[in-house]
């Protein structure tokens, strides 16, 4: 470290005591599972992550998560045994690949899959793996990570994901790593009849069934784990076309239904907004994705293709 480098350091953490007290603090929590998440093991290097489809069922009353990922990945080096991460209380209940159930060592939050098949450098495969349970509330979302299980004044259920700081794997087993990037997605969510639910990408499909419907939506663009996200609720939906620097992007935002004639005033901003990053930053860059703005019980978060905004329709920063 360079002496200049240094200086500037030993500023800042003189000048802002408590941050630096926080930052000496996570030095001394450190644990084996901030390293097992924070690494990149020899459990992850070996393959990359191609596609996923997550495949759940959302139950507001029991506030619980049950479902599937389908992992798709390349041999990047032969190797026997896979990391897939998926936090506490949720649990990881089953692992197969070519249908053959697969052993699965537990230590904590990150879960080792003993693979049986061979693995060959550049051959493309799958993992399923299977999971439930109630994961974790988020206490002050977006920065505490979780589920928010709130309901809107009408009564309806109101519940979003969030997850920036805590993983993505607070919710959803994956590859809980910033280092390797799924190339797209495919996203099955089932829910009560009565509610709708909105996450990234484009809607591809409506499957209704006796007493619930699973929302299929589709991401054709690369996209972080964090970035992807859940928002169920009494959403009602208008859209326009914004005429952009890569052609014709489908604007839509849902709103919870009284919300509706504020937010067509309210959110003539973001055409405005687009048009104002585009001139400075380029093209916005998942036009295949569109962009969506989603009413959230929590302040917002920049999740892809589908950004939460919870400023209560007003002015500045709530």
């Amino acid at each position: 470290m360079n002496k200049r480098l240094s200086i500037i350091i030993l500023i800042f953490l003189t000048s802002f005591p408590l941050f630096s007290q926080g930052i000496i603090n996570d030095i001394n929590n450190f644990t084996r599972q901030d390293t097992l998440r924070g690494s990149i093991t020899k459990e992850r290097i070996w393959w990359d992550l191609t596609y996923y489809h997550l495949d759940i069922s959302v139950d507001p009353i029991n506030r619980t998560i049950k479902g599937s990922n389908e992992i798709s990945y390349t041999v990047l080096e032969p190797y026997s045994e896979i990391q897939i991460d998926l936090q506490n209380p949720l649990v990881l209940t089953k692992a197969e690949q070519d249908d053959e159930n697969l052993e699965i060592r537990h230590d904590g939050n990150a879960h080792f899959i003993k693979l049986k098949k061979k693995q060959i450098r550049g051959a493309k495969n799958k993992i399923k793996v299977f999971y439930e349970g109630k994961p974790k509330t988020a206490v002050r979302a977006p920065w505490d990570g979780g589920i928010s299980w709130t309901k809107d004044k009408n009564g309806n259920h109101f519940i979003a994901s969030s997850c920036q700081g805590l993983g993505a794997s607070v919710w959803w087993p994956n590859k809980d790593h910033m280092y390797d990037e799924v190339e797209g997605m495919l996203m099955s969510v089932n829910i009560p009849k009565g509610l709708f639910n909105v996450s990234n990408g484009r809607l591809i499909k409506i499957e209704e069934k006796e007493n619930s419907n699973t929302y299929h939506w589709e991401v054709k663009n690369p996209i972080n784990n964090y970035g992807v996200n859940i928002n169920i609720g009494d959403y009602v939906n208008f859209s326009e076309i914004y005429k952009g620097e890569s052609g014709d992007l489908d604007m839509d935002y849902y709103v919870l239904r009284d919300n509706l004639e504020i937010a067509k005033i309210h959110f003539k901003d973001a055409i405005k907004s687009m048009e104002a990053f585009e001139h400075w930053f380029g093209p916005y860059p998942f036009y295949e994705d569109s962009f969506k703005l989603v009413e959230a019980p929590y302040l917002g978060m920049e999740h892809q293709s589908s950004v939460t905004y919870g400023n209560k329709f007003k002015q500045g920063y709530y």
